[in-house]
């Protein structure tokens, strides 16, 4: 069953504690690059709110910012081409991108974690697994070498490694790629988190695999409570294991709801083509529909809404109007000038 099929089965709806306070909130986050052919703006006024126990899906094509917004929570962009030009990223009551690095350092990997899209290149070679998983015990928890180890033996039991006291003294290469994950979710886990981001956790996995990974991290987290980040381009993946969505087109959120809502009322004719372009969304059809084109470069952007060169609901004002994102319905957003509120 490839994770599209599993899109056929009724969307995850109803964050829990709805009404919380968000543990993390990304408010109009813009981040720019220098590049050779000049300043570009990949991330372009990003709004989120995550909340304690829930997880909330990032969704779009390949370049559409989506890593890029990881990377500027976990404040690990690099520093000589990339930097946060506007926005907050709060958490704690702190704004992440004003804090020094030495207290950055102190959150990262300790209250908000990061499982990176392809472990082999996250995972140190020169180190073996249990070194490595013992370096944020040690670092975050102040346990000593033996109590960090034996909590590492730990760690790896709980996502489903078997003989874990064998596995603490081999390194990376020696493992397989769904075992590479395996040891990446325990590091990420293992100082128990409040928000973990999951960037493209299962891309490289093998789809039973991918099913296994996905409902250990949604175990883990209804264990300790952390709220999940998980950034995707697969909405089949997203329909089984987020309770909300947030769609995202060239830098910017163009849609978010309750991923019940969005999969019932798509509203933002990018969403609706992505659902359009799923196989289980399309039982009986005789081809898959597309969206033509591509997405564009941020050095070269559309001067109206963004995705307006793709859209099959274009009209005049689309070309030259800056479209905001508003609320056109209970809890649901768009960034479209087909609904009033836009215009």
């Amino acid at each position: 069953m490839t994770s599209t099929d599993r899109a056929a089965g009724p969307p995850r709806s109803g964050a829990p504690g709805g009404a919380a306070e968000p543990v993390l909130r990304v408010e109009d986050l813009r981040v720019g690059f220098r590049t050779s052919r000049g300043a570009i703006t990949p991330v372009d006024g990003v709004s989120l709110e995550l909340r304690r126990g829930e997880t909330l899906g990032l969704v779009g094509e390949s370049g559409c910012g989506k890593s890029v917004t990881s990377l500027s929570i976990m404040r690990l962009l690099p520093r000589d081409t990339a930097r946060v030009t506007g926005g907050c990223i709060s958490f704690g009551g702190q704004d992440l991108a004003e804090l020094s690095e030495r207290r950055m350092r102190a959150i990262r990997g300790n209250r908000i974690a990061m499982i990176f899209q392809e472990p082999m290149t996250s995972l140190n070679p020169a180190f073996t697994i249990g070194d490595q998983l013992a370096e944020p015990l040690r670092r975050h928890l102040g346990m000593s070498r033996a109590q960090a180890r034996a909590r590492a033996v730990d760690a790896l039991g709980q996502v489903g490694i078997s003989r874990p006291a064998r596995l603490v003294g081999q390194y990376p290469h020696e493992l397989s790629g769904g075992m590479r994950q395996r040891v990446m979710i325990a590091m990420a886990m293992a100082c128990e988190p409040e928000v973990l981001i999951a960037d493209e956790p299962t891309t490289a996995l093998d789809v039973t695999i991918q099913a296994q990974i996905l409902e250990l991290i949604r175990d883990l987290q209804e264990a300790t409570g952390t709220a999940v980040l998980l950034i995707t381009h697969d909405l089949g993946v997203v329909a089984e294991t987020c309770d909300r969505v947030a769609v995202m087109y060239s830098g910017q959120i163009v849609e978010q709801a309750d991923v019940g809502r969005l999969f019932a009322e798509p509203r933002h004719p990018y969403t609706r083509g992505l659902l359009r372009s799923l196989p289980a969304m399309n039982a009986g059809a005789d081809r898959l529909a597309l969206i033509p084109g591509s997405v564009p470069p941020p050095d070269d952007l559309p001067p109206g809404c963004r995705f307006a060169p793709r859209c099959d609901r274009r009209f005049a004002g689309c070309d030259h109007t800056r479209v905001p994102l508003v609320p056109t319905g209970e809890d649901h957003d768009t960034r479209c000038l087909l609904y009033p509120e836009a215009s």
